[in-house]
């Protein structure tokens, strides 16, 4: 079971955040972190993930597999999450990035591939951004 102090040690977490209209929306996500009381994930500057952030920073995080599937008895986390861009906060984005390629590995260096590639074929944008959040205690 997680604690507040080792979410991040966690390969996924179920990353909730809320819509304008007050719905919850639950998705897995990697997680590193950060310092003692944040952690962060990158994601694409355009995903909803950002936009309800931005609307609403109050989120929750809970251990999961690679579903999304919670964790049978692991606890949840709640905090505050703001978002890093290129134009917004290069320096927290570029250190997320950092983390999340010394925890992940070579699996990151191919999901970040991917990621380009479908920016490239598909004009999606790739990861360029990262959500913080600073866990509550």
């Amino acid at each position: 079971m997680s604690t507040t102090g080792h979410i991040g040690n966690e390969k996924y977490v179920s990353f909730t955040s809320v819509k304008r209209n007050g719905d919850e929306v639950s998705l897995p996500v990697w997680i590193v972190q950060l310092s003692a009381n944040e952690v962060g994930f990158t994601t694409e500057g355009n995903a909803w993930k950002v936009q309800r952030v931005r609307a609403n920073a109050q989120v929750s995080l809970q251990p999961c597999d690679f579903r999304g599937r919670v964790l049978e008895g692991s606890s949840t986390v709640h905090g505050t999450a703001r978002v890093a861009t290129p134009q917004e906060n290069p320096q927290e984005l570029a250190a997320v990035e950092k983390a999340v390629k010394k925890k992940y590995g070579i699996v990151a260096g191919f999901v970040n591939l991917s990621s380009f590639l479908k920016s490239v074929f598909r004009r999606k944008k790739s990861n360029d951004a990262a959500i913080i959040v600073r866990l509550s205690l």
